[in-house]
């Protein structure tokens, strides 16, 4: 019974020989190992010889396959130290963006408000100038109605003074046209010099009872009035000495201003000169943050061109290794079928088969 079965397998393998054979010479790969083994059917102990070459061709191609299937681990675990690296280089440059990007609002502010210092400061010296100004146009008023004051007072002595020596007259024997004299001199004083001034109604009095008949009659009492107008002169004299003090006064208060806003705007000069250099290294502060958010941006984005680069070579990598895998699986299929021919079904039937086989 086993001896049927048996040769009842031994003609089912043997009837598939040439089935065989077509399927394997449609694979090039197969082409040429059965037209290697036509060419060595012709030798003395071929089967051998071929089983032999079959059996090297079978280690070397698993070699092959092993060392392929190493060399594409490795190339892929390459591939993932690329991408943990890439990882980790997006990962830093985005907290490094974010850590910028959180500084950039503080550093426009401290911008702005130095800019503003800087404007406020000016438009102080700007108001300080301008109260120099109006101060200078008010100081020059007073002063013009200090001259004035002081001129008409002078004037006022110099005809008080002359009055006096024209009333002398009144005193002698022969006054002559003193009287006349006099009037004329009344006239031009209270004309010229006394118009405007305190001692007028004083002055204007006693001008006129120099001039009354009862009274410059008396030697005695033109002396009286000679001696009032000493009196009023001396007065007059005390009201020049006192505005001249409230003269010095004003003027001196006047340069302590002057000198305060100088100073003033002196300070707030090198004030706005410490604020706009610091105005300055903020704006440069904040231009270095934008440009280093951006850089980190822009190696994020170049890190992202060369992640989707490195996923495609990869891939090819590993679609070629894989064809090449199952490429190497079928030759491996065919190197095995012929081994098993070679080793166990070899007759020459298998000869013949092999022989007419087309490649």
């Amino acid at each position: 019974m086993k001896v049927i079965v048996f040769i009842a397998l031994l003609t089912c393998i043997l009837g598939q020989q040439p089935e065989m054979l077509e399927q394997i010479a449609q694979n090039s790969f197969g082409r040429q190992i059965l037209q290697t083994i036509q060419l060595e059917l012709t030798q003395e102990n071929a089967a051998r010889q071929i089983y032999t070459m079959l059996n090297k061709l079978f280690y070397d191609l698993r070699d092959e396959d092993a060392r392929s299937s190493k060399a594409n681990g490795e190339r892929q675990a390459q591939c993932a130290d690329q991408f943990a690296l890439i990882n980790s280089i997006q990962e830093k440059a985005v907290v490094a963006k974010a850590d910028y990007e959180r500084q950039i609002p503080g550093k426009q502010e401290e911008l702005a408000n130095k800019v503003a210092q800087v404007e406020q400061k000016n438009a102080e010296i700007q108001r300080n100038d301008q109260l120099q100004i109006n101060f200078s146009e008010q100081r020059r008023k007073e002063h013009e109605a200090y001259e004035r004051k002081r001129d008409e007072l002078i004037g006022l002595i110099n005809g008080l003074k002359q009055a006096q020596q024209i009333i002398r007259q009144l005193q002698t024997p022969h006054p002559g046209g003193a009287l006349v004299q006099l009037k004329e001199h009344h006239e031009q004083l209270l004309k010229s010099y006394a118009a405007n001034s305190e001692f007028k109604s004083m002055a204007s009095l006693l001008m006129e009872l120099c001039t009354d008949t009862k009274i410059h009659s008396d030697n005695d009492n033109v002396q009286v009035i000679v001696d009032i107008i000493n009196d009023l002169i001396e007065s007059i004299y005390d009201v020049q000495k006192r505005e001249m003090y409230a003269e010095d006064w004003a003027e001196k208060f006047f340069q302590q201003d002057l000198l305060r806003f100088s100073k003033e705007n002196v300070r707030l000069s090198g004030q706005i000169a410490d604020d706009q250099a610091a105005a300055e290294f903020a704006q440069q502060r904040l231009e270095d943050l934008q440009q280093q958010a951006l850089l980190q941006q822009i190696i994020y984005d170049n890190k992202e061109v060369e992640r989707k680069s490195f996923e495609v070579a990869c891939k090819e990598d590993n679609n070629a290794a894989e064809q090449a895998r199952v490429s190497r699986n079928e030759q491996i299929q065919i190197v095995l079928q012929l081994l098993e021919l070679f080793e166990n079904n070899f007759n020459d039937r298998t000869r013949a088969a092999l022989l007419q086989i087309i490649v």
